[in-house]
């Protein structure tokens, strides 16, 4: 068998008959929580069989840079290096998935996208949804894989830097990621000309990707059109990449803004807005 044309998600029954197909897949796992870092002791308890562990902020990040935010994105001669450590070649099928909200896996597939590697898919409910369908997990470390060969160049997804935010949101529209308790309200800000869209709000309980009616839906009642130009962001450039897939499934291309909130208040001459 091979895997349905989907272009960003799959399911987990999709993903089990994959493998026990076996269809050659790379299974990346993603155990991280904000300002905690990687969690690599919850993938050693158990993960999905022969999946492999990435360090987001280590692996996908280069949180050496200073000033650009909780998680610059990673230097690409050091991303290719991991790439091909997980055995990832130019036309490898990878599945990425967290035991969270689906925002890290959401970052792999947008880091990876952006590096040029097309076939790479987020696991609709991660490994809760993998257990809840009492399929097996395996404990301890990873197999030794053999070494990939794939060749990796930047540029293959769009984003923006600091400079380009407000412009963006005075031509398309700028929307903020952060669950709606962090936009505004006592205490809280975002970005000046920013609409709020939670990434909650366009993935369902399943962790699947809201139809493109619905969403588009979602979207209008929070003002937001999706026809012009559209770029995100979130606190840490994680939680916005999972809504970047969502979108570019219903084919609306959004720029991820990496910096995010925590790079644009680090400066304090920028503007916010309560």
């Amino acid at each position: 068998m091979s895997l349905s044309p989907r272009s960003n998600f799959i399911a987990v029954a999709e993903l089990a008959a994959a493998k026990q197909a076996a269809v050659p897949l790379i299974l990346l796992d993603l155990r991280f929580d904000p300002g905690k870092g990687a969690q690599i002791t919850r993938y050693l308890d158990g993960h999905i069989p022969g999946a492999l562990f990435v360090d987001l902020p280590l692996q996908l990040a280069d949180t050496a840079v200073k000033g650009r935010g909780s998680n610059p994105l990673p230097d690409l001669a050091q991303l290719q290096e991991s790439v091909r450590a997980w055995g990832i070649g130019p036309h490898s099928d990878i599945i990425v998935y967290d035991d969270t909200s689906g925002g890290p896996a959401g970052r792999a597939w947008w880091v990876l996208r952006w590096a040029g590697l097309t076939n790479v898919r987020i696991l609709e409910g991660g490994l809760a949804a993998w257990k809840q369908a009492r399929l097996p997990v395996e404990v301890g470390p990873s197999a030794p894989v053999v070494p990939g060969t794939a060749t990796l160049s930047a540029g293959h997804l769009p984003k923006i830097e600091a400079d380009e935010v407000r412009d963006t949101a005075q031509r398309g529209v700028l929307i903020d990621a952060r669950p709606r308790t962090d936009f505004s309200g006592e205490g809280k800000a975002h970005i000046p000309g920013a609409r709020s869209l939670p990434t909650s709000a366009v993935i369902d309980a399943a962790g699947t990707p809201l139809p493109a009616e619905q969403l588009r839906a979602v979207a209008a009642e929070q003002g937001i059109a999706l026809d012009g130009p559209v770029a995100v962001y979130c606190g840490g450039g994680v939680a916005s990449t999972l809504l970047i897939a969502a979108l570019d499934e219903i084919g609306v291309e959004a720029a991820l803004y990496p910096g995010a909130w925590s790079e644009w208040i680090s400066d304090k001459s920028r503007p916010v807005e309560a």
